[in-house]
This record gives structure tokens, C-alpha cells and sequence, in this order.
């Protein structure tokens, strides 16, 4: 193939970097401004020295219904002097009156969605030397009622000092809208130390034997192998953790509680609609309703046989299969990636495979039924075709090939919109591909074409669907109007919010209610919502628990793998990692949109990136080459990698009837 100007442009990586942090900076500076500017948007900003404050109320777990809330914020100040021409700036969230000394000075339009103006309000009258006193009387509509105040000639600013009440008859002090409650349900599990200690007899020995293995199992490997002719391969490793988290899922379904798994009824609910039915919900019809229906018409003639002759707990576990077939093909998946990223890497083979298969969420998701894990199973298949098109010493594909990548991409995207934000991914792997085999601009364009037209005949008729009856084509997911049926805490968002990180290494389960990054971690690496549950855990809650500090080694790899990006660019698996890197930052970036943009605390969790399985195991994997140069601090990174995956493994394996 003659090489092309187009080639050698997508050759130059300043090009490929500078295009890229442009469209970045282009595109947040857009959202960024759609966040502070749409009235669907609850973020409150604090600025000009004051907070925005609220009510001090306990976090609470359970959904609300569609419902309007009032609050009442009172402040007492003194001037020392006659001021005349006095303003306040006030903006609420959503609807205020504000009095002055007893006097109504201003009250805001009726509609909640004009919220986000700053008023600048002038008291009507000269302010008297003295004590006066500001009442804001707030009313919301599907949130907490908030508000910021400030005035450059009055002492009056929100913050310390202010007083709020729900009744006008009880007074506490006014917090912050920043300072988020841990649930106190949190509480009454043990803390992550605490349960570490409690476990850590069992990874005391699982430490000492990987340990003892590392060091001296090189030199008798060798010596068995002549005996016996017999070598530790990655691909037994694989059988063996097929084998155990098939034990693992078959002994759940026996012995957990049909109640388990997060949004479990509404998932039962739309295979009981097509089967009484006959057809497919709308996104209007119910509570899950909104998802795409693959995995519920392939769970639905079994759910009709099953209905008629067993109970309905057996019938919901029962339905947790499709889920576990999902997670055993992601664990083969996982392995074949790792066994192509790392072709001369054995251990790295092993590192990446073990770590793939028992990252908790991949676990714990699988338990139940629900959508995720299908949906999972298709976006890891398109991850392995697309690290397959992005290693070294690349060979033009054939049509067969790109035609294969559309169609599983399709079946992604017809078991959940969570596949939509792959198509990014897609486009610069196929780009990218194109590039290492020097091919031109028709050739480059032609299996982008291929692989987008496939998805399009497999799933476009859902999603067309959804744009005719309900003018979105993906009705439900991202919808404000989803807020006026129901509603949870926090019910708005601050920056704080967003930036946070700390509480998912105290009390880990609902940690995740502070801020984004707490709920991501602690959703990964352990189940921090508790699948939905909040009378009873259903794991073995020390193991479970102690998984968030025992994940810190782990979470360290993928930090160390990304680093490794501009630390190792001779490496051959490098393309794999900046592939999973950038892949996963992706999925990262539309969470945080989707969080800022739904004030609930369930509304993102890890669940969303369980397809990305694999980029997860290869980051693990890169990250931990460094650690394998020196042999003794080799055999104490590969001990404790052990008794976190011991522990992972643990937590999730029920041992009592529920």
C-alpha cells in the first residue's frame, strides 16, 4: 500500500494530541456551560465568599415520590449605621420570598425552571442602625430546598450564622448544600480496618504460601517439570477460575436471596410484560422500561415456562442465568486479551486473567438479574476485536472482519445504552488500524462504514422505535422529566460532589453517597450499594468490607498502567494500554456528565463499565510489570495481589441460606 499524505498525518503524534486536548477543552468549555446555564441542571455554585446552604437532614436511601419541598432560612445581623440603597443578591433553589424585618421585598416568578437567575434585589427602604433580620423562604419542587445570598454593602452572606427550618417552629443551624451525610445505615456495618483485621488470619496464610511460591517456585517448577513434564500455564489458570466462579454463581442461586440485586424488580417487571404482553415496553410504561429489550426477550420464554409450575422467588433466581453465562464468557474473554497483550508475558498473562475474573464488580453483578452482564459479555467481545486491530505488525482485515465488530456492537447496543459511547471508541481504533496498515482514505472510511451500517440493521430499529413514539431515541436515560416521578437524596449537585474522594476506606458500603469518585470505587471494588439491599447484607460482609483497602495494590496497578503509557514506549502491549486507558476515561467522562445531570445517589455506579473487564485486566497487568524486576519485592506484590483476589472470591461466596 503507497503511503498518503492522510497517512502521515495521523502518523504525527503532536497532531493526534493537540486534535485531541483541543476537542477536550472545546467540548467541556460547551458543557460546562450547559450545566450552569440549564435549569435541568441542579448544580449549585458557591461564589462571591458565601455558600449555598440547607437544611441539616439525615441522608435517606429511599426513593421519593414527585413531591415540592419548603424550607425556611433565617439570619440576624446588626449595622452600626443608617444604610441607604441597600441590595442582596439571592438565587434559590427553586422558588423564594424574601423578608426584610418582617417586610416581603421580593418574591421570585412562579416557574421552578427560571431557578438559576441571580437576583439582585434592593431593600425598598433605608436600613436603620441596629439588629434586622432575613427570612427566605424557599420552596422546591423534586430536591432539597438551597440558597446562596450575599450583599456588598449589608453583612449578609450564607454560610455560619444562618438558621434554617422545615416547619417555621423548629430552628437548626444551616450547613453547607456541600456537606453530604453518610447514611447512618452505613454505620451499623464494621469499617474497612476493622474488617481487614478481622480476616486477616486467612490472608495471613494465603500471604505467606504465594509468597513462598514466588520465591522458590521458579527453581522447583523446573525440577517438576522434568519429572513430570508439567508447567503452570495461564490457560489452566483460566480453567480453574471458570471452574470456580461457576461453583461460586451455581452455589448463589441456591442459597441467595431472590430480593438481591439493585433495580431487581424493575427488571422482572419488563420480562413480565412481554410475556403477558406480547410486546415491548416503552420507556413510559414502568420503572425499568426505558432499557433495551435484548436481554429480556431472551429471558422471557423461560421466565413464561418457568411461571407456571415453580414459586416466583425460584422463578427470579432462575432468571439470574443469562447473567452468570455473561460473566463466565467475560472471564474467557479476559483471558484470550491477556494471552494476546502480553504474548511473551506468562505472568503478566496470569496477573491480567486472575484479575479480570474476580474484579468484584464483575462478581457481584452477575449474582442477579439485570441487563449489565449481557450487555457487558457484547462490549468486552468488541474490546478484544479492537486490541486485536490495534497490536504492532498489523495485516489489512478482511470485510468479514468489520461486518463481525458491527454486529456484536449491535447486540451491545440492543441489550443496554451503555454501548452507545463505544461508537467514539470505535472510530479512532478503526482510524487508528488503518494508519498501522498505511491504508488511504477510502480504505480507512470504508470499515467504519461496515462496522456502523451492521450495528445500525441490528439494533437501529429499536432506537427509531423509540424516536417515533417518544422523540427521543434514547427515551429515559438521560431525561429530566425521569426526575418528576420520583426523586433521591442528595437531589442536587456541588462541585464538591464531583471532586471528592476519601469516605470508601471508612464505612465503604454507601460511601458512595458523598461524591462520584467515592461511588465509583466503592462500586468496583466492592458492592457499595448493597445491591439494593438495606435490611440485611448478603455477602460475607468482613471479606467484602476489607476488599476496600485490599484493593489499594490493585488500584495502584492501573495507576502504574497508565503511567506506563509515556514510561514504556517500547513496550509491545503499549497500544493495549493507551487503548484501555482511553477507553476507560471515556466511559468516566459520560458518567460524570449523567451524575452532574441526575442528582440521585444510585444514578451511576461501576456497573456501567463492566464491559470494560478487560481494559481493567490489562491496566492491572501493565501496571504490575514494574513491580516484578526485583524478586523479592516481586513475591510480596504477587502475595498481596493474592489475598485481594482471595478475599474478592471470598465476599461473594454465599455460605448460608437466605
Amino acid at each position: 500500500m503507497i503511503k498518503n499524505k492522510y497517512s502521515e498525518i495521523l502518523k504525527n503524534p503532536f497532531f493526534i494530541a493537540g486534535l485531541v486536548v483541543i476537542s477536550v477543552i472545546v467540548l467541556g468549555a460547551f458543557r460546562i456551560m450547559h450545566y450552569m446555564k440549564s435549569s435541568d441542571v441542579l448544580l449549585l455554585t458557591d461564589r462571591a465568599g458565601a455558600q449555598w446552604i440547607k437544611y441539616d437532614s439525615e441522608f435517606q436511601l429511599e426513593a421519593k415520590p414527585a413531591s415540592k419541598t419548603q424550607c425556611r432560612f433565617k439570619y440576624v445581623f446588626n449595622t452600626s449605621k443608617k444604610i441607604s440603597n441597600a441590595r442582596i443578591a439571592v438565587q434559590a433553589l427553586k422558588r423564594y420570598e424574601i423578608f426584610f424585618d418582617g417586610i416581603n421585598i421580593f418574591s421570585s416568578a412562579d416557574e421552578f425552571d427560571h431557578w438559576k437567575k441571580t437576583h439582585d434585589i434592593a431593600v425598598p427602604f433605608a436600613v436603620n442602625a441596629g439588629s434586622h433580620e432575613i427570612l427566605i423562604i424557599v420552596t422546591s419542587e423534586n430536591s432539597y430546598p438551597a440558597v446562596i445570598a450575599y450583599s456588598d454593602i449589608l453583612p449578609v452572606r450564607t454560610g455560619s450564622g444562618w438558621f434554617a427550618s422545615t416547619d417555621g417552629k423548629n430552628w437548626k443551624i444551616a450547613v453547607p448544600a456541600s456537606r453530604i451525610k453518610q447514611a447512618e445505615v452505613s454505620k451499623i456495618f464494621p469499617s474497612s480496618v476493622s474488617a481487614l483485621i478481622a480476616i486477616s488470619p486467612y490472608l495471613a496464610i494465603v500471604f505467606i504460601m504465594m509468597f513462598l511460591i514466588s520465591m522458590f517456585g521458579s527453581f522447583y517448577e523446573d525440577k517438576v517439570q522434568k519429572i513430570i513434564k508439567w508447567r503452570l500455564e495461564p490457560s489452566y489458570i483460566r480453567w480453574g477460575l471458570l471452574f470456580l466462579w461457576a461453583i461460586l454463581s451455581i452455589n448463589n442461586m441456591f442459597k441467595l436471596n431472590f430480593q438481591v440485586g439493585t433495580d431487581g424488580w424493575g427488571h422482572i417487571q419488563y420480562i413480565d410484560y412481554i410475556v403477558t404482553k406480547g410486546s415491548l415496553p416503552l420507556a413510559s410504561d414502568g420503572w425499568q422500561m426505558y432499557q433495551a429489550p435484548l436481554n429480556y426477550i431472551l429471558s422471557a420464554p423461560l421466565y413464561a415456562f418457568l411461571i407456571k409450575w415453580i414459586d416466583f422467588p425460584s422463578v427470579v433466581k432462575t432468571m439470574g442465568i443469562i447473567p452468570v453465562i455473561s460473566g463466565l464468557l467475560q472471564i474467557e474473554i479476559v483471558y484470550r486479551i491477556a494471552r494476546l497483550v502480553f504474548a511473551q508475558r506468562k505472568d503478566l498473562q496470569i496477573i491480567a486473567t486472575v484479575a479480570g475474573s474476580l474484579l468484584p464488580i464483575h462478581t457481584y453483578a452477575c449474582q442477579s438479574v439485570g441487563n449489565e452482564p449481557l450487555a457487558a459479555c457484547f462490549i468486552s467481545l468488541l474490546i478484544l476485536l479492537s486490541v486485536s486491530l490495534v497490536m504492532p505488525d498489523q495485516r489489512e482485515r478482511k470485510t468479514g472482519y468489520f461486518v463481525l465488530m458491527g454486529l456484536v456492537w449491535g447486540l451491545a447496543l440492543l441489550s443496554k445504552m451503555t454501548a452507545v459511547p463505544f461508537a467514539l471508541v470505535l472510530i479512532i481504533v478503526l482510524i487508528f488500524h488503518a494508519n498501522l496498515v498505511q491504508a488511504t482514505l477510502k480504505l480507512t472510511l470504508k470499515p467504519i462504514i461496515i462496522t456502523f451500517c451492521v450495528s445500525m440493521l441490528i439494533a437501529g430499529w429499536y432506537y427509531f422505535r423509540n424516536y417515533i413514539a417518544l422523540g427521543n431515541p434514547f427515551a429515559g436515560i438521560l431525561e429530566h422529566s425521569q426526575m418528576l416521578q420520583w426523586w433521591q437524596d442528595p437531589g442536587y449537585r456541588t462541585w464538591s460532589q464531583i471532586m471528592s474522594f476519601g469516605q470508601s476506606f471508612d464505612y465503604p458500603v454507601y460511601a458512595g453517597v458523598t461524591s462520584f469518585w467515592d461511588m465509583f470505587y466503592s462500586t468496583l471494588w466492592l458492592d457499595g450499594l448493597n445491591s439494593g439491599l438495606i435490611d440485611f447484607m448478603p455477602w460475607n460482609q468482613n471479606f467484602m468490607i476489607a476488599g476496600a483497602l485490599l484493593a489499594l495494590l490493585p488500584s495502584i496497578f492501573i495507576l502504574a498502567g497508565v503511567a506506563s503509557i509515556w514510561l514504556n514506549k517500547e513496550a509491545f502491549h503499549r497500544n493495549a494500554v493507551i487503548l484501555s486507558a482511553g477507553t476507560i476515561t471515556l466511559f468516566l467522562v459520560v458518567m460524570i456528565n449523567i451524575y452532574i445531570i441526575r442528582p440521585v445517589y444510585s444514578g451511576t455506579k461501576a456497573s456501567y463499565t463492566l464491559g470494560l473487564l478487560p481494559c481493567y485486566a490489562i491496566l492491572i497487568a501493565a501496571g504490575a510489570e514494574p513491580f516484578f524486576r526485583n524478586k523479592i519485592i516481586r513475591s510480596v506484590v504477587i502475595a498481596l495481589f493474592f489475598c485481594w483476589a482471595f478475599a474478592a472470591y471470598a465476599a461473594y461466596f454465599v455460605v448460608h441460606f437466605q
